[in-house]
């Protein structure tokens, strides 16, 4: 027996460990890929941010009635630019420039003006002209449009195709690793004039894989092995068990019955005795000198029908669940100071401040205080959930005979398209909320006899107003 368990403990261990690790890999995996897109598209984002601030230079410089000459504009140009190498204008048939004319400007500015967009003119493997139909040309070095320490950090190698083969950005892994998992993404450019290609791949080596989480779970599986072992021994123990939660199963069900035989037998002692002075009653009718004693009859009938009635009200109060709960005065500042131990700390890591200001100390509101806090908390969250959000007040006080709340945030506000559907059930415009939040709130608020409202804010934010009874002095 023992020589089997022995056994069985490292093949279970494999059987768990196997699927495990594969997954925990692949999930891995599929993380770093989603980074690796995400950060590509950064990069695409930014070299287009670049290649449209050409486009942006060009326009203005056409604009200019007067421009000054290349060579003066060169110097202003390029501290915001440094990937700008020369400025040069066609104009009349002649070329001012700091560079010298490339060798198909003419072509390239015909089919400029066909195309009523600047085109590209590569050069060497790094520069090119982009030249405008206006005669203005700018000479650019692509290697200078991002510093490596710009690129984010999950990405490998980076290529831009210039239209004369691939020119490397960035080379952080040498590019020829065959092992290991190798992601590769081709996205060009989002300039019209330069829509350059921009090739990016990365290929995770082993020591990139997951191997604290392998280990991890190796330790995991192991203890899930011995602990599946031990149940094989104590599956005779479980059966027990099993057994004697059966029988007491059974022995609750006769204990059913026997409760439902002492209703029946409590029940049949007044309903026996009704339908014998019932009877009675019936034969004493005849007579006239009996009607006392038909009275005392019925009288007795009656009697015994509300026992009947009693043995059953103490078995409905016996099984009916708890009643509601009833509303009574809320210490507002007790509540506020709870919301603020419980999240004050938590949102302020988040860079939110959480703050309570109380202009009617002394006056309370009347509610359930669960009910009132659970509307509070879901509130809150729902300013600090808003992208942008950095201030959260709630405050309170007496207004029209009533106690109001509002929860008030420096954040977005709240779209017109979302406004007016704010309390429908389902609706939401988060991308992974149920649209019941706000309308469990409503519901809680009007079962207190509240009003739950909101508006956005004339200075930016939006704002939720609950409105609840005022408690009296006797509260």
């Amino acid at each position: 027996m023992k020589s089997s368990s022995r056994f069985s403990v490292p093949v279970l261990w494999l059987i768990l460990f196997c699927p495990g690790a594969a997954w925990i890999g692949w999930q891995d995996g599929v993380a770093n890929y989603e980074r690796f897109f995400q950060d590509t598209s950064i990069a695409q984002r930014m070299l287009s941010q670049k290649t449209v601030q050409h486009e942006a230079v060009l326009a203005t410089l056409a604009a200019l009635a007067n421009p000054p000459a290349p060579e003066r504009l060169l110097p202003s140009l390029q501290p915001s630019m440094p990937q700008l190498q020369g400025l040069g204008l066609f104009r009349n048939g002649t070329w001012m420039a700091t560079q010298a004319a490339p060798a198909e400007l003419a072509m390239m500015l015909e089919r400029a003006r066909q195309l009523q967009r600047p085109v590209t003119l590569p050069q060497e493997q790094s520069r090119y002209w982009l030249v405008a139909p206006s005669g203005w040309s700018l000479l650019l070095d692509a290697r200078q449009l991002l510093s490596a320490d710009e690129f984010p950090p999950s990405l490998g190698v980076l290529t831009l195709d210039l239209g004369n083969g691939p020119l490397t950005l960035l080379a952080r892994q040498p590019g020829d690793l065959s092992v290991g998992w190798t992601f590769d993404l081709r996205k060009p450019l989002g300039a019209v004039s330069q829509p350059f290609a921009l090739h990016s791949w990365r290929t995770l080596t082993p020591a990139d894989w997951p191997w604290p989480a392998w280990l991890t779970w190796a330790f995991a599986s192991a203890l899930l092995a011995v602990a599946g072992t031990a149940w094989q021994r104590t599956r005779a123990e479980a059966r027990r068990q099993q057994e004697q939660a059966r029988l007491a199963q059974m022995a609750r069900l006769g204990s059913l019955g026997e409760m439902a035989a002492g209703i029946a037998h409590e029940l049949n002692q007044p309903l026996t005795a009704i339908l014998a002075q019932v009877r009675a009653a019936e034969r004493l009718l005849d007579d006239e000198d009996e009607r006392p004693a038909v009275r005392q009859a019925l009288l007795a009938s009656a009697a015994q029908a509300r026992r009947a009635a009693d043995i059953i009200s103490r078995l409905r109060d016996l099984v009916q669940s708890s009643s509601p709960s009833t509303r009574a005065a809320v210490d507002a500042e007790q509540l506020m100071a709870s919301l603020l131990f419980l999240r004050a700390e938590e949102l302020a890591r988040q860079g939110i401040r959480l703050s309570w200001s109380n202009a009617s100390p002394g006056e309370c509101p009347l509610g359930d205080r669960v009910a009132l806090e659970q509307i509070v908390h879901n509130l809150v969250q729902n300013a600090a959930d808003m992208s942008g959000t950095r201030n959260i007040l709630v405050s309170g006080g007496v207004e029209d005979d009533a106690y109001v709340f509002h929860v008030s945030d420096d954040g977005p506000g709240i779209t017109d398209e979302a406004l007016p559907r704010l309390f429908e059930p389902f609706y939401t415009s988060r991308l992974h909320g149920m649209g019941l939040g706000l309308t469990l709130c409503e519901t809680l608020a009007g079962a207190m006899d509240g009003q739950l409202s909101a508006r956005n804010l004339d200075t930016g934010g939006a704002c939720f107003t609950l409105r609840l009874p005022l408690a009296g002095a006797d509260a």
